[in-house]
């Protein structure tokens, strides 16, 4: 099986209300915390948005207590975010497709 490369830059958006990191789908796959994750995650495309409390600080702290590099995160500011976007999926065969 193939080493991951992971992200080194991804976006943080926000909203005057809330916050999300907007991640690779194969990052989290790769990571394997797709159980994790709460319903307030989103994805769209071949991203996730993990919810800035609990989802965000999860993903950054797996990265860390695996030994790999935090990646660089830019601020993006929206007016609204839409919340018009995918549950965030936990069927394993979902997962284990973008571990393939």
């Amino acid at each position: 099986m193939p080493t991951h490369t992971f992200s080194t830059h991804l976006t943080f958006i926000n909203d005057p209300g809330h916050g999300w990191l907007r991640v690779p789908l194969t990052d989290i796959a790769a990571l394997g915390i797709e159980e994790q994750i709460t319903p307030y995650s989103y994805i769209e495309g071949n991203f996730a948005y993990l919810e800035e409390d609990l989802d965000a600080p999860r993903f950054l702290e797996v990265l860390t207590a695996q030994g790999l590099p935090q990646p660089e995160i830019t601020d993006q500011y929206v007016e609204r975010f839409s919340r018009h976007k995918d549950p965030f999926p936990h069927d394993p065969a979902f997962w284990d497709k973008l571990r393939s």
